[in-house]
């Protein structure tokens, strides 16, 4: 949308909260930088579902129900943190930020029937589960059919086409947020949609995921992809420190 050099990611239970963070650290940097882009999002509201309740988009479906989790610590090596590899030392130990900005076309979604749309995705609105299973968390089975034959998740299902079973056993850890950004006044449309966040160890992992679902991924149909980014996130602070050292006093 608008190019730039540094990402701030700011999260608060309370939007005034952020928004005072990114608006301070701003006046901070007044005269070296110059803000270019700000995008707001939320999870979930006050008053709503539990915090530890998968959050659902604004297509209605719970979002993240296979993320990487906290206690994964050998996945978390796998797919999360930079390791030896990187040749930029001040990076090992830190990760990689991808940022998608994807417009949902939540006209032409509703109009869709619920069996459609579970089709899309794969999995079942009200409870979150695979198709032919019955809670959120039941793993997918990709290799169950329907008594013609044909598979109880499609081929062109969006959780069959991202499963880390179909890409090379990737898995990403997922921080999306939805937004809404007022509506199109020639239309009536709105502009709402997903800011699909997600960190790994090497882009690569996104982009191979990416490749196979814009090849054939039903989800397509409601969805506009309309710009990203990728940041390189230092490790944390060490005593003594401060964020990105490596980086500044190598």
């Amino acid at each position: 949308k608008c190019g730039g050099d540094i990402c701030v990611q700011a999260c608060a239970d309370d939007p005034q909260v952020a928004f005072h963070a990114v608006h301070s650290l701003a006046h901070l940097g007044r005269g070296a930088v110059t803000m270019r882009w700000l995008q707001t999002g939320f999870l979930q509201v006050p008053g709503g579902a539990g915090s530890h309740a998968t959050p659902r988009n604004l297509q209605g479906f719970r979002d993240g129900t296979n993320n990487l989790r906290a206690h994964e610590t050998a996945a978390l090596r796998r797919h999360l943190w930079v390791g030896a590899e990187e040749r930029q030392a001040w990076l090992r130990g830190g990760t990689y930020m991808v940022v998608r900005r994807i417009r949902m076309h939540t006209e032409a979604w509703d109009r869709s029937p619920l069996a459609q749309q579970e089709g899309v995705i794969g999995r079942h609105k009200a409870s979150g589960a695979p198709l032919g299973r019955t809670r959120e968390r039941d793993p997918l089975d990709l290799g169950a059919r329907k008594p013609d034959g044909m598979p109880i998740i499609p081929f062109t299902s969006h959780v069959r086409l991202a499963a880390p079973a179909t890409n090379e056993g990737i898995r990403m850890l997922r921080r999306g947020y939805s937004f809404v950004d007022g509506a199109d006044p020639a239309t009536g449309a709105v502009d709402a949609g997903l800011l699909f966040i997600c960190f790994v160890r090497n882009p690569q992992q996104f982009i191979t995921v990416q490749r196979r679902l814009g090849t054939g991924d039903a989800l397509n149909d409601f969805i506009e992809h309309r710009s990203s980014a990728v940041f390189a996130i230092p490790p944390g602070v060490r005593p003594g420190g401060f964020l990105a050292d490596g980086l500044f006093r190598a």
